[in-house]
């Protein structure tokens, strides 16, 4: 393999009490996730994708992935993602866990 051993990749599930708790935080993202990202971005987050889950009776679940270009990138974002989340998670009941690993494959179409 190449340059994809070395990257990080973390996938995060979270699951909200309620629709209120949903719309705060993609409410308080549109607002001020842009500024987040720039700032993640330039410390080495190469990718954010979020996601709903549609495989569960409810729509209180979805998924976030970020992909790090090292583990210094991932280190250099740790802060930045607890700013993250304590302003985005104020006031809001969610359970979010995380998984963190290193891509073994990955394969894109061309």
């Amino acid at each position: 393999m190449g340059k994809e051993d070395s990257i990080l990749t973390n996938i995060t599930m979270q699951t909200f009490a309620s629709d209120g708790d949903v719309a705060l935080v993609d409410q308080r993202w549109e607002k001020d996730g842009p500024a987040f990202l720039r700032r993640l971005f330039a410390a080495g987050l190469l990718s954010y994708e979020k996601g709903q889950i549609w495989n569960k009776d409810s729509k209180l679940m979805r998924f976030v992935i970020f992909k790090y270009a090292s583990p210094q990138a991932l280190n250099r974002c740790l802060p930045i993602w607890k700013e993250v989340e304590k302003h985005m998670f104020e006031n809001v009941v969610i359970k979010v866990t995380a998984y963190r690993g290193i891509s073994s494959e990955y394969i894109t179409a061309n």
